[in-house]
């Protein structure tokens, strides 16, 4: 079996996976997901909303077996592999990222700051379309977007901070 998998350009996160046996998808990403990739998130028992990666933020790579991704797919990044044949693969990520929002921004905190570089962090938070870019400066904590969320209300996020499992869940503005 082959696995495939789709992630986010900016971050490396897996964002979906396709094992296939004896068939070899295009190396477009737009053949594995479409023009557009749904991420699903409930708000409450009775409510869904939809969050939409365009094919354009993703790539595509084959990579070795690793039956897990199907199970969690942002806790894994899609990685280069310095050796003599360079090759993408995948490493599971740490935890810890947390999101909330502030009168009329998005968040996004990591528990350890990197002392030496900043890192690419990008947001989407359910009835924006637009993929958010940023970064958490070097020996900075967090990074913010904007974000205007009435007070009481929540909206379904996806946080990628490279190097961190991405984050999928609903957030409440308090």
């Amino acid at each position: 079996m082959s696995l495939y998998v789709a992630y986010v350009r900016a971050t490396g996160h897996v964002v979906g996976a396709v094992g296939a046996v004896g068939a070899t998808p295009s190396a477009d990403v737009a053949a594995l997901v479409g023009s557009e990739l749904g991420l699903r998130v409930s708000l409450s028992p009775t409510e869904v909303v939809e969050l939409t990666l365009d094919a354009k933020d993703m790539d595509s790579h084959t990579v070795d077996d690793e039956p897990k991704v199907f199970d969690d797919p942002l806790v894994y990044a899609v990685e280069q592999v310095p050796n003599a044949d360079p090759k993408p693969a995948l490493a599971r990520l740490r935890t810890g990222v947390t999101v909330a929002f502030t009168a009329d921004r998005l968040v996004v905190t990591v528990p350890v700051a990197d002392p030496v570089k900043a890192i690419a962090v990008v947001a989407l938070v359910s009835g924006d379309s637009i993929l958010q870019h940023s970064t958490i400066p070097a020996g900075k904590t967090s990074a913010d977007f904007a974000a205007t969320v009435p007070s009481g209300q929540s909206r379904g996020v996806l946080a990628l901070v490279a190097g961190w499992a991405g984050v999928l869940e609903a957030v409440k503005q308090k």
